[in-house]
C-alpha cells in the first residue's frame, strides 16, 4: 500500500511539472500562477503546495527535469565521454544539445521558456544567479577542451582558449534563440552544426579534423531521451 502510495505521489508530481511547463509556455512564468498549474494538472491547489514550497521551487523542479540529464551528459562521470579527446568530445557535446532540442518535445519546450518565456525579475531573479553559474560552467569545459586541443595536437589557435569559449557558447545560444523563435526558420541540426564547423576552422582547427571529429559526433545516438539517432556523416563538411 505504502508503495502504491508513493507511486501515486511521483505521477502527480509530474503531472505538476507536465502542466508547469504548458502554462508557462502559453502565459509566460510571471503571469501564470500555481491556480492555473493546479487545474491544468486536474489537481488541487494543497496538492501543489504538498511537493513544491512555491512557484520558483516548482520552476526549478521544471528546469532540473530537463538539465540535469543534460548535465549529466556533458559534465558527469560519463566513462565513454570523459574518455574522449578532447575535439571530439566537444563536438560530440554540441551535437547533443542541437540534436536533443529538435528531436525531444519537453527539452525544446523548457528551453523556450527559458529564452523567450521569463524574465529575472520578482520571485525569479534568483534564478539568473543559477542561470549564469550554468553558462560559466559551460564556458570553462569548453575552454578546457580548446586548450587541451591546441596542447594535445599542436594546433595553433587563433585566440585565447576562453574567448574562443565564449564565442562558441554565445555562437550556441544564438541559434538555440534563433531557432526557437522561428522554427522554420532554418535547420537547426543541418545549419547549425555546420555554423559552428565554420567557427571551429576559423578558431585554428584544422578542416578535416573537425569535420571527421562531427561525423563521429552525429553518427553515436543521443542518450537524452527522445532524441533521435542521426546518420554517420550528416553534417556537410562542403560548407567550411
Amino acid at each position: 500500500m505504502a508503495r502504491r502510495t508513493k507511486e501515486d505521489a511521483e505521477a502527480t508530481r509530474n503531472a505538476l511539472l507536465d502542466a508547469a511547463e504548458q502554462v508557462f509556455l502559453a502565459q509566460g512564468v510571471s503571469q501564470s500562477s500555481l491556480a492555473a498549474i493546479a487545474k491544468e494538472a486536474g489537481a488541487t491547489r494543497g496538492a501543489v503546495y504538498w511537493h513544491f514550497k512555491d512557484k520558483l521551487d516548482l520552476f526549478n523542479a521544471m528546469i532540473d527535469r530537463v538539465t540535469m540529464p543534460l548535465d549529466q551528459v556533458i559534465y558527469g562521470d560519463l566513462g565513454q565521454l570523459s574518455q574522449v579527446a578532447p575535439l571530439p568530445r566537444m563536438c560530440r557535446v554540441i551535437h547533443l544539445l542541437l540534436n536533443g532540442l529538435v528531436n525531444d518535445d519537453r527539452i525544446r519546450r523548457v528551453f523556450t521558456i527559458l529564452m523567450h518565456r521569463m524574465e529575472f525579475v520578482g520571485e525569479l531573479a534568483a534564478l539568473q544567479v543559477r542561470h549564469t553559474s550554468s553558462m560559466n560552467e559551460f564556458t570553462r569545459q569548453l575552454a578546457l577542451d580548446f586548450a587541451a586541443v591546441a596542447e594535445q595536437q599542436g594546433y595553433a589557435l587563433s585566440g585565447a582558449p576562453q574567448l574562443l569559449a565564449i564565442g562558441l557558447r554565445s555562437l550556441l545560444d544564438g541559434l538555440m534563440h534563433s531557432w526557437l523563435m522561428s522554427i522554420e526558420g532554418f535547420d537547426l541540426e543541418k545549419d547549425g552544426l555546420a555554423a559552428v564547423q565554420v567557427y571551429l576552422v576559423g578558431a585554428g582547427l584544422p578542416k578535416a579534423a573537425v569535420a571527421a571529429a562531427f561525423a563521429e559526433a552525429t553518427s553515436l545516438p543521443n542518450p537524452l531521451a527522445g532524441a533521435a539517432r542521426l546518420p554517420c556523416g550528416y553534417v556537410d563538411s562542403s560548407v567550411l
